[in-house]
């Protein structure tokens, strides 16, 4: 049985049943992944954990069946990992489907900013005419990427195209092609008071909770924008809200929060210099045939006993 955790039927359910030939089994609660978890060999979820019944360790004891997890989403942070090795059973995610559509979404919001569009927006409803607002070009800034994967990686490629200054910063440091210079982390302090850009890029984990906090905030440039398409903890958001109130920057294109969906009691949704959307930035139909993709061959893979892409 191929069991999903993703409550929602979509896209993908229907490729997967297509590709493998039978009915997905869709799970809407816990109680019902419990129910159908002894007759699952695999689970497709967003390891994520966003719009997805969490896959917990205490629930992998009913699955006695299960030999392989696949995350349609390239973070992994909510799935339970050691316990899933201990099993013996194999993850994968879609790590590097993500990058091109997600580099898009950087920039475009980016050149959304920097040429005003959010101001002049509302104008069009009020069919108000008024004097041009003067816009800065990206030519010649820096933008500062936390996370020099394959996503940070795409960012760094595109913001080069618009002759931009391009920092990184990863676990190691190391030449990248189209970055004027990449540094370790212990270097993320020094890099930020350079950057007019600073985007977040980099996975969950225990290094990265919280990477950007007071402290780091306090350290931006007063008209440097925040971008964050990574994970909403990845940042200290009381911290971060605080200095959008305070306009210590210019302000932020915000895609992931630490509760999603964004309670309406949020003070995010009342600042003028946040650009909000709903975690959708690795959303394209682009994306979502490369997913289908890996799943098809992994799927060929899996039924030959073959090593399969992304393994984890």
């Amino acid at each position: 049985m191929i069991l999903s955790l993703i409550y929602q039927r979509n896209a993908y359910i229907n490729a997967v049943e297509d590709i493998a030939g039978e009915k997905v089994q869709i799970c809407t609660n816990r109680e019902e992944a419990l129910r159908y978890l002894p007759e699952a060999d695999i689970i497709i979820t967003v390891g994520g954990g966003y719009n997805s019944i969490p896959l917990e360790p205490d629930m992998l004891s009913r699955a006695n069946k299960l030999k392989w997890v696949f995350s349609v989403s390239a973070g992994v942070e909510k799935l339970p990992l050691e316990a899933l090795k201990e099993r013996k059973i194999l993850v994968t995610n879609t790590s590097g489907v993500h990058a091109v559509t997600i580099a898009e979404y950087v920039l475009g919001g980016l050149l959304y900013i920097n040429h005003n569009l959010d101001k002049y927006l509302p104008l069009k409803q009020e069919k108000h005419w008024i004097a041009p607002i003067s816009g800065e070009d990206l030519d010649q800034k820096t933008i500062c990427i936390i996370g020099a994967g394959h996503i940070g990686a795409e960012i760094g490629r595109k913001a080069k195209a618009f002759d931009m200054k391009v920092l990184g910063i990863k676990r190691t440091a190391q030449k990248l092609e189209h970055f004027d210079e990449v540094h370790d982390f212990g270097h993320l302090r020094s890099l930020l008071p350079l950057a007019d850009f600073v985007v977040m890029a980099v996975p969950l984990n225990s290094d990265t909770y919280h990477l950007m906090g007071e402290e780091e905030f306090a350290l931006m440039k007063e008209n440097a924008v925040f971008v964050n398409i990574a994970r909403g903890d990845t940042v200290d958001e009381e911290a971060l809200i605080r200095v959008l109130q305070e306009k210590r920057i210019k302000g932020a294109l915000l895609d992931v929060f630490h509760e999603e969906p964004l309670p309406v009691s949020n003070p995010l949704w009342e600042l003028e210099n946040v650009i909000l959307t709903p975690h959708s930035s690795a959303i394209s139909k682009n994306v979502t045939r490369k997913v289908i993709k890996m799943f098809k061959e992994n799927y060929e893979r899996y039924q030959k006993s073959e090593r399969l892409i992304n393994e984890l």
